[in-house]
C-alpha cells in the first residue's frame, strides 16, 4: 500500500514538528545541565581556570547581593575565596524555567544554599563547632551559544530569606566593615 501525497505531506510536516521539538528540549537540557554543573562546582571546590572557561563567557556578569563582578579574569580566585569561608556546602537549584531564543537563553530557577561556616570563622568569632549560613532565592539570567557549547553570560542572585550567621561581618548600617569585606545580605 502506497501512501497518497495527503499522508505524505502529514507525515513530513509531523517529522519537522518532531524534530524541532526535540531540538528545543536538547538545547533547554544543555542550559539546565550549565546550570548543574555550576552549582556542583560550588560545592566540588575546583575553580581552576578550566571550571571557569566551562561555564562562562568572556564578558560574563555576575550580579549578587554580595557585589557585582564583571569579565572572566579573576573569576576562579573569586568563586575559591567566597567558597574558602565554608567547610561544607550544598547548594540545590529546582524549578528551572529556559527560554532558548537562537543562540541566546534566558532562566530562572530557585536556589537553596546551605553552608557550614569554617574553622576559622567558627574560632575567630567564638562560634560553635558546625554553625551554619543559609539562603533561599532565586537565580535567573542568560547564557549564549560559544562554539564550546552554552555558557553563562549573566547571573543574578535574588535573595528570598537568608537564617544563620553570614560569612562576613557587617557594620551596625548594614555595609561592610572592611573593604575586603561583603554587604549584608538583605532579605
Amino acid at each position: 500500500m502506497t501512501k497518497t501525497n495527503q499522508q505524505a505531506l502529514t507525515d513530513s510536516a509531523e517529522l519537522a514538528m518532531l524534530r524541532e521539538l526535540l531540538g528545543a528540549y536538547v538545547e533547554r537540557d544543555a542550559v539546565a545541565k550549565l546550570i548543574d554543573r555550576y552549582l556542583a562546582g560550588l560545592d566540588d571546590r575546583v575553580h581552576d581556570e578550566e571550571w571557569v572557561r566551562s561555564l562562562f563567557a568572556e564578558n560574563v556578569r555576575l550580579v549578587f547581593p554580595v557585589g557585582t563582578r564583571e569579565g572572566i579574569e579573576g573569576l576562579g580566585a573569586y568563586h575559591a575565596e567566597v567558597m574558602g569561608r565554608f567547610d561544607r556546602t550544598v547548594h540545590l537549584g529546582s524549578n528551572y524555567g529556559i527560554t532558548v531564543q537562537g543562540d541566546r537563553a534566558v532562566f530562572q530557577f530557585n536556589l537553596l544554599c546551605l553552608h557550614v561556616l569554617s574553622d576559622e570563622l567558627h574560632a575567630e568569632r567564638s562560634l560553635a563547632p558546625g554553625t551554619t549560613f543559609e539562603v533561599a532565592g532565586r537565580m535567573s539570567g542568560e547564557a549564549v551559544r560559544t562554539p564550546a557549547g552554552w555558557r553563562f553570560d549573566l547571573l543574578r542572585l535574588e535573595v528570598v530569606w537568608a537564617k544563620g550567621e553570614p560569612p562576613v561581618r557587617t557594620g551596625p548600617s548594614g555595609d561592610a566593615g572592611d573593604a575586603g569585606d561583603e554587604v549584608r545580605i538583605r532579605a
